[in-house]
């Protein structure tokens, strides 16, 4: 028989295994501060708005978890940046494997984002980025569209700072004959 203790009590009592609010305002006060620009970080990586957005709601259920059992991260915006592209690399690796196997994915390009995502300009890099290596597309949309320093892209993606430093002076060269070419 389901259960109903999650839901309010008609006279205003609060269930008993809800979450505290003050855990509920942190979380809220993150998301609304970290939301989208990791969405579009996402977009970036996987190429899919939708995708994206479940990647985004994927990676801040896991910290609510995580914040229930125990306790916060010592840095949750670095806890959801981490999440967000782990989380992109095993979306496309489910992808990798649909195609393999015949499923076919289709890419909605009805949204703002998407539409300007898709402009002429953004079109070059963004097929010129999807020939580069899956940690090289990484370590250019953390550095470049979240500003973040070696020492943050080294935690977020799990590698050592000079692997880091290497792997962005690689991908902008790579990504720089690629331009070069287009025009």
């Amino acid at each position: 028989m389901p259960t109903t203790d999650y839901l309010p009590s008609p006279h205003g009592d609060r269930p008993t295994n809800a979450e505290p609010p003050v855990l509920a305002e942190q979380l809220t006060l993150l998301f609304r501060a970290h939301a989208g620009p990791l969405v579009r970080v996402a977009v970036l990586l996987t190429g899919d708005e939708g995708l994206a957005e479940e990647v985004v709601q994927d990676a801040f259920m896991g910290l609510q978890r995580r914040w229930q059992r125990q306790g916060p991260p010592d840095s949750p915006p670095a806890y959801l940046r981490t999440s967000v592209v782990n989380g992109c690399r095993s979306a496309l690796r489910r992808r990798r494997l649909a195609s393999l196997v015949g499923v076919e994915h289709r890419i909605q390009e009805t949204s703002a984002e998407a539409v300007v995502l898709l402009q002429e300009e953004h079109a070059a890099v963004l097929t010129a980025m999807r020939d580069l290596s899956r940690r090289q597309r990484e370590v250019l949309v953390l550095r470049f569209y979240l500003d973040l320093e070696d020492p943050e892209i080294a935690v977020t993606l799990g590698v050592s700072r000079s692997t880091v430093s290497s792997t962005i002076s690689r991908a902008l060269a790579a990504l720089g004959a690629r331009l070069e070419g287009v025009q």
